[in-house]
């Protein structure tokens, strides 16, 4: 999508008229970082064909963006960031109001403003207007969150120009002139939802999931944006990519209407290296915000707190000072590796394969995985419970029935692994079909057999030699795997034991085990039979 043209008076606005809210440089104007000006300089672009029309005004149509997301690591200053962006959507030249000629300008005093700015447009320039009516919704999953921007806020308003536009800022609400709101929603207080929104600032979307049902509450409020013409302004750490956040749904939507921003380290430099840590500070640290450079940020500080937390926690640490997409502690696979072995490359007809197969009734899922001697996984077919299904809602097992006769009509099958839980029947006479040194039962409750099968697989990841075909039904259900300690947790010669099991979110992990055992078919199968020649081919032969 193209750039399109920046409302540069809303930043010209926010310097104006913000000021720093707390340390020692209270109260003085509020300069934007680089990083933070070029996240509003996008989330402000105006469409250059967008169409100025007095009495019905565009509203988000104007903007390239229909919202924008911004990733950045711990204390780089997101909260002053989104309070500032507040007080844009609040009061300030926030919408579209036409394209400039020449001699025209923003001027304060137009609006019941007295703080002096005037802003000069070049011909051609966007113009700014505020909204008439906002209701803004600072959003987060606790209350903590949502007083680190509302405490940023209120001094933003109180210590500078605004405090003559926004005269009184309560402890719970802020009421704007003309009738207009904002107001904080967590997720333990959503009365507000499904209100006429213009703008909702969405703070640490890294940890808005599915499990804490703060998904719903992204979504009802994107719905009230729609319904106004408003937008979303997402802030986040980085996430765990094994969670399903909204913040990974944003940033990996194919929707081209979201402004992204997310400065990420080199992938060779270790976290766990002091010394490539500190290399990875300085990239994913602005240098503008050092103190060194006469920001608030100290590099030594940041390593200290990291070092402290890499102890307790490593990929919390990676994730929060290191700005990286690492699976949490006890995840079985990274997102970032599991992704380097991609190849959408699909596997010719009559190839010799294994199969997967792990089964389930209602409320899990169902997946067929096949394999190739050479580790290459690709999905046959993955059967899930349908978001919303009545209770009565079961497998379609004649659906997967016809999918496993037509792997084997398509491919030569050397192995099938299956794990039979509820299956037990269909499993008996596949192998009846197909022969019972083909088709075989694989209990992955069996934690010791499960166990020596997913080092394999693991060991198979962690080499590089085991790829897949990139599907990313099978991508949800690995990345939300996580390993479980057996016992003995130790074989003899002292490797621990794992198994695959679920997160604490609940999500869906049956395809990664039938892509576990796919694998192991495929690596244990009989060396591959010589290919059939029909009779006719034969006659062709001899009678030449």
């Amino acid at each position: 999508m193209e750039p399109g043209k920046p409302l540069w008076v809303a930043l010209a606005w926010i310097e104006a008229h913000c000021v720093v809210p707390d340390g020692f440089k209270r109260g003085e104007p509020f300069k934007l970082y680089a990083y933070q000006g070029a996240y509003l300089r996008d989330f402000y672009a105006v469409r250059e064909d967008a169409v100025w029309k007095p009495e019905s005004p565009d509203l988000a149509t104007a903007f390239v963006y229909r919202r924008g997301i911004l990733v950045g690591p711990q204390k780089v200053g997101k909260n002053p960031l989104i309070a500032a962006q507040v007080t844009l959507e609040g009061v300030g030249p926030a919408l579209f109001a036409g394209w400039a000629g020449t001699d025209e300008g923003y001027v304060c005093a137009e609006h019941g403003c007295r703080c002096g700015f005037e802003y000069h447009y070049e011909p051609g320039e966007p113009k700014g207007m505020a909204w008439p009516t906002p209701l803004i919704q600072i959003t987060a999953f606790s209350e903590e969150s949502t007083e680190n921007t509302y405490d940023a806020l209120r001094p933003m308003i109180e210590l500078g120009p605004l405090a003559d536009v926004i005269p009184k800022t309560g402890e719970e609400f802020i009421r704007l002139p003309g009738g207009g709101r904002i107001d904080t929603v967590t997720s333990s207080a959503q009365s507000r939802l499904g209100q006429r929104v213009t703008f909702v600032p969405q703070d640490e979307v890294g940890i808005w999931t599915p499990t804490n049902k703060m998904t719903r509450v992204a979504d009802t409020q994107y719905r009230g944006l729609a319904g106004m013409g408003g937008r979303a302004s997402l802030t986040t750490n980085a996430w765990d990519p094994a969670e399903g956040s909204v913040a990974q749904r944003e940033y990996e939507s194919a929707a081209t209407d979201i402004a992204r921003h997310f400065a990420q380290p080199p992938r060779t430099l270790s976290y766990g290296n002091k010394a490539e840590r500190r290399k990875i500070h300085r990239t994913v640290y602005p240098p503008d915000v050092l103190k060194e450079n006469n920001g608030h940020i100290d590099l030594d500080s940041i390593e200290a707190e990291a070092a402290d937390l890499v102890e307790k926690d490593a990929a919390q640490a990676e994730r929060f000072y290191g700005n990286r997409l690492v699976a949490g502690a006890g995840a079985a696979v990274d997102a970032a590796v599991w992704e380097d072995l991609s190849r959408r490359t699909g596997v010719s007809p009559g190839a010799y394969i294994g199969i997967g197969f792990d089964g389930s009734f209602s409320q899990d899922s169902t997946a067929l995985i096949g394999c190739t001697p050479e580790g290459h996984s690709f999905v046959l077919g993955i059967w899930e419970r349908p978001p919303g299904a009545p209770s009565g809602w079961r497998i379609p097992r004649l659906a997967v029935a016809a999918a496993v006769e037509e792997a084997f009509s398509k491919y030569r099958v050397g192995r099938m692994l299956c794990d039979p839980w509820k299956w037990e029947t269909e499993l008996e006479m596949w192998a009846e079909k197909h022969g019972e040194e083909v088709v075989l039962a694989f209990n992955t409750n069996q934690t010791t057999r499960h166990a020596a099968a997913l080092s394999r697989w693991l060991t198979g990841i962690s080499e590089s030699t085991h790829t897949h075909d990139g599907d990313d039904r099978l991508r949800d259900h690995v990345l939300a795997a996580h390993l479980k300690k057996v016992r003995p947790t130790q074989t003899e010669d002292g490797r621990t034991l794992y198994v695959l099991a679920k997160g604490d979110d609940g999500r869906k992990i049956d395809a990664a085990v039938a892509d576990v055992l796919a694998y192991e078919a495929a690596m244990t199968m009989p060396p591959a039979p010589p290919p059939f020649v029909s009779v006719y081919e034969t006659r062709g032969v001899l009678s030449v």
